[in-house]
């Protein structure tokens, strides 16, 4: 059994509730966002006054609503703190004030929270008891919105975490994808991404390597993107939990050395795995005395930070790295405990409380989806009948339309006949001079790159008879002609990129980055999600200014290693291209750079935006965000070739 970051959602509050005394509760909604601010930025000891000043001045007014807007988020505050009694305490007063306030989503949020209190406890039952709450009041809601549909994705991925704990990982897998189609649904990628870290836990639990460390890098670069600090622990303390499990050793501990070098001290919970995890290594490297250590560390923090379910596999690790050093009293002890908790977890009656309650659940669901197909049968039926009352006017009326129509048609139809003719002139006349600049372009392309190259293959040649080595110069020859095969193919790729107008801009930026790495340069393309469906021509330029980048890299930046990123998100496509070498003054091009000038006036025209971001020694980042609100630029823009 292995011990992964999971994904655990709290379900934060509105703050679009209608106040009993709008005024005096604004007050309390202040002194929340206060609150709420300060523990975005892991100043922890504000947040907790800020929210005790928010409760009193609640109880003070005896304001509802503002209790439990005090009452929900400060649970999840101190649930993040690893304060699980007092984050209960709070969660209740929370879902009491809903179901007397008879505020259903609420309600639902509250459950899901007291879910979590009860699931870190190791509370298992009981916190699928209230999930299962959670996630039949959301399901009621008809035509949920945005927020309605967020916050069952949520109640779904902890469901998820929850069978993950009781090791049915079919279960677990199945709630994770169905949390993860709703974000892709909501187009919102870090819902995707933190849907996928159970998706990946599930799948190295259930042996699927390759499939988990795909997802996880997925997972870490939407965690970078954003510049989500806990995303990007998470995923590093993961990946590097599955290179342990595929023997990885190296790269295990390097990730792992990454994830602890950017955790900080206020966020609990999260060096205990690494720790844990740098042990784990360490044991199986045959190093126990290094693991001990490791060991000692994390379970130092464990009491303290660690949620219930979680101390299963430190106990196990416990007693094995025990005996091997030949401590059988510790290792007894150790054991003892890890066979207590985790048949306490996963005993039979907590596993068939919890099956029978998602089957309730799925049952309800089942329900609900035959009475909506009903309901949607009457409604049919009744347009239909609507219809038909209208049928025979709508016909009589078209006839006299279609009548009146064919006597225009047979007027202007010699008109639009001739100006057909004219139209296809011109498109032939733009086509031909189209292919004419560019058959110039390749001329010259072909004349400077490959006719150079053969014609020192020809002095080569000349030289077999001046020279008695001519094995070594066969060879020299066959090489500058290779070369010469090379230039022609890769030059041919990039006048026509044909694989955009076959398979979609996403296939093509893969295809031109894998063609792009070589020995000493590695270059990584991923694209995220699906890709706005835009028109050629801005597939075409989009597809150029990514190429022009990766040259300048090839180029200029000296580098070994680069990034090409496409997501789409709410209408926009961003891409990032970054690369790990040099670096260069970015002022100097702006004002004089005519390539620079040439690559901001494209991706002007594809109505988007261009920031370049660069050091010295610390390579460059080009950031592109092209607005797209009807997944397609303009149908009259041509690409800047």
């Amino acid at each position: 059994m292995y011990t992964f970051c999971l994904f655990l959602f709290v379900v934060l509050p509105s703050e679009t509730s209608s106040f009993i005394e709008k005024q005096d509760t604004t007050r309390i909604s202040h002194l929340v966002e206060v609150a709420k601010q300060k523990h975005k930025e892991r100043l922890l000891d504000s947040a907790e006054y800020y929210f005790r000043q928010a409760g009193d001045l609640a109880e003070q007014l005896n304001a509802e609503s503002g209790k439990l807007l005090f009452a929900g988020n400060y649970s999840v505050f101190l649930y993040d703190q690893v304060r699980f009694e007092e984050a209960m305490e709070y969660a209740q007063l929370a879902l009491t004030i809903s179901l007397r306030l008879n505020n259903r989503p609420k309600a639902a949020a509250a459950y899901n929270n007291i879910a979590l209190q009860h699931q870190a406890q190791g509370q298992l039952k009981e916190a699928a008891k209230n999930l299962i709450n959670a996630l039949e009041i959301s399901n009621e809601i008809k035509n949920p919105a945005r927020k309605d549909l967020s916050d069952r994705r949520k109640y779904l991925n902890n469901l998820s975490s929850l069978f993950l704990d009781l090791h049915d990982l079919d279960k677990g897998l199945q709630y994770a994808w169905q949390s993860y189609e709703i974000a892709r649904q909501l187009k919102d990628t870090i819902s995707m991404g933190n849907s996928l870290v159970n998706v990946m836990v599930a799948e190295a639990m259930a042996g699927k390597l390759t499939d988990a460390v795909r997802h996880g890098k997925q997972y870490l670069s939407i965690g970078r993107s954003y510049g989500d600090l806990q995303m990007e622990i998470k995923a590093l303390n993961n990946l590097a939990d599955v290179y342990r499990m595929q023997q990885f050793y190296p790269l295990a501990l390097e990730t792992f050395a990454k994830a602890l070098a950017i955790t900080p001290k206020s966020m609990p919970g999260n060096e205990v795995y690494t720790l844990s995890g740098m042990s784990r290594v360490f044991k199986e490297m045959g190093n126990v005395q290094a693991a001990k250590e490791y060991f000692e560390k994390a379970l130092k923090l464990a009491a303290t930070e660690l949620a219930t379910p979680q101390l299963v596999d430190l106990y196990k690790d416990g007693a094995d790295i025990n005996e091997a050093l030949g401590d059988y009293k510790q290792a007894l002890d150790f054991h003892q405990k890890h066979t207590q908790l985790k048949d306490s977890l996963q005993s039979q009656e907590t596993q068939k409380t919890i099956q029978e309650l998602e089957v309730r659940y799925e049952t309800v669901q089942n329900r609900k989806q035959i009475a909506e197909r009903d309901l949607k049968i009457v409604e049919q039926a009744a347009e239909l009948d609507r219809r038909n009352k209208w049928f025979i006017i709508y016909i009589f009326s078209i006839l006299i339309l279609v009548s009146g129509l064919l006597v225009l048609r047979l007027l202007n139809l010699q008109k639009r006949k001739a100006q057909s003719t004219e139209l296809q002139k011109k498109l032939i006349e733009a086509q031909l001079v189209g292919e004419e600049r560019e058959r110039g372009r390749t001329a010259k392309e072909l004349h400077d790159g490959v006719a150079s190259i053969l014609s020192a293959a020809r002095l080569q040649i000349n030289a077999m008879t001046e020279h008695s080595d001519s094995r070594k110069t066969f060879k020299d020859v066959s090489q500058l002609i290779e070369i010469a095969v090379r230039e022609i193919r890769n030059i041919s790729h990039n006048l026509a990129p044909e694989m955009i107008l076959k398979e979609g801009l996403g296939y093509a930026i893969q295809s031109f980055c894998q063609r792009i790495n070589k020995p000493d340069f590695q270059l990584h393309c991923y694209v995220i999600g699906e890709l706005p469906e835009l028109d050629k021509p801005s597939q075409l330029t989009i597809y150029r200014v990514i190429q022009e980048c990766v040259t300048n890299i090839l180029k200029h930046a000296q580098a070994t290693e680069g990034i090409v990123q496409l997501i789409e998100e709410q209408g926009r496509l961003l891409i990032t291209i970054e690369d790990n070498g040099k670096g260069f003054d970015t002022e100097p091009i702006w004002a004089n750079g005519i390539g620079f000038h040439n690559l901001n006036t494209r991706i002007k025209s594809l109505q988007g935006n261009l920031d370049i971001r660069s050091c010295a020694g610390k390579g460059t980042s080009v950031f592109i965000e092209i607005d797209c609100p009807t997944n397609k630029c303009l149908d009259n823009m041509t690409a800047s070739l």
